[in-house]
């Protein structure tokens, strides 16, 4: 497998994560009318087993498969003062040159399937997070023929533009994600810029007065998504290292980098003990156990799943209670 094809599985994680955490701020920063209108009082519901029903009806895409580890799809209700509970559908695309859907095409059927079986009002929201054609960027479906005529829009948000001072200053945790994502395209091929932000990153992000698990998210979902090559011969990497050492140390903040190697060596030693055990079966085995302890110590679906090379699904099954479903 391709580098870059690992990279595009990981940013959908990534996202489909940070979506799920940040999805109310998300609609503050994009949907900012609706995001008004919320009832804070009670939960967002992610309809995680009505878009698996829906995904059974739509096998046959127009323009080719689409890679689903290019993009993410959420459905959730979102209660109103009004009472009343509307469907977001939203779509991220993750690795726009990948991509040989129709995408808008595939927005429409998919608004059209959902109203049609639950007679249930729904709201598109699309995000781009690489350009793609203009054919393919467009937020809108037309059709007609014969007197027929076929018209839905939606809007498209696009994670490559916006303005950075704005979004450093913003009290908006999606706006960071936003600004990461900006950054993350801005700064590809060069990796010295790359830990340039980084770093600057992570010291605006101490002073921000959000959780330490929500820094936690932004931080790991910044390191992810900006794609900072390893190099432990470059000096630059060793300051990257050791301000993230030193924030560990200091109780500021947990150090994403640092962790994920800790983790791999226990996933290591859980693979070894796994094979131990049986072939395939202790191998999983050792995976499935990793996972449980990794779901204990707080970290993310995606986090868990990258480690120990178990689907999103599985580690999400695994959580059983412990943690609100994710798309």
């Amino acid at each position: 497998m391709e580098k870059s094809d690992v990279e595009s599985r990981h940013d959908d994680l990534l996202w489909k994560d940070l979506l799920a955490r940040f999805f109310v701020p998300m609609l503050h920063s994009l949907l900012p009318d609706l995001a008004r209108d919320i009832d804070e009082k009670r939960d967002v519901v992610f309809l995680d087993k009505e878009l698996r029903r829906l995904a059974r009806f739509t096998r046959q895409h127009e323009g080719g498969e689409p890679d689903e580890n290019r993009f993410v799809d959420m459905l959730a209700q979102v209660p109103l003062l009004s009472g009343e509970e509307p469907w977001i559908l939203l779509h991220a695309e993750v690795q726009g040159r990948g991509g040989n859907e129709d995408f808008s095409l595939r927005m429409h059927r998919y608004r059209g399937l959902l109203e049609g079986r639950y007679r249930h009002p729904v709201i598109a929201l699309a995000l781009l997070v690489e350009p793609l054609s203009k054919a393919q960027a467009r937020g809108f479906y037309r059709w007609e023929g014969y007197g027929t005529k076929v018209s839905y829009e939606f809007p498209v948000f696009r994670i490559y533009e916006g303005n950075e001072e704005v979004l450093k200053a913003s009290e908006n945790p999606f706006d960071w994600a936003h600004l990461a994502g900006l950054r993350a395209w801005k700064s590809r091929g060069s990796e010295a810029r790359k830990l340039d932000y980084l770093k600057e990153m992570l010291g605006l992000l101490e002073d921000r007065g959000w959780s330490h698990a929500d820094k936690a998210q932004l931080l790991v979902f910044m390191e992810g998504v900006i794609h900072l090559k390893e190099d432990a011969s470059s000096r630059e990497y060793e300051e990257w290292e050791s301000a993230l050492e030193e924030a560990r140390e200091a109780g500021r903040m947990y150090v994403s980098i640092m962790e994920r190697k800790g983790i791999e060596k226990g996933i290591q030693l859980g693979r070894t003990e796994g094979m131990k055990i049986g072939e395939a079966k202790g191998l999983q085995l050792g995976r499935t156990e990793t996972a449980r302890n990794l779901l204990r110590m707080g970290l993310e679906f995606a986090q868990i799943a990258q480690a120990t090379g178990l689907s999103f699904e599985e580690v999400e099954s695994l959580s059983g209670d412990q943690r609100p479903p994710v798309m």
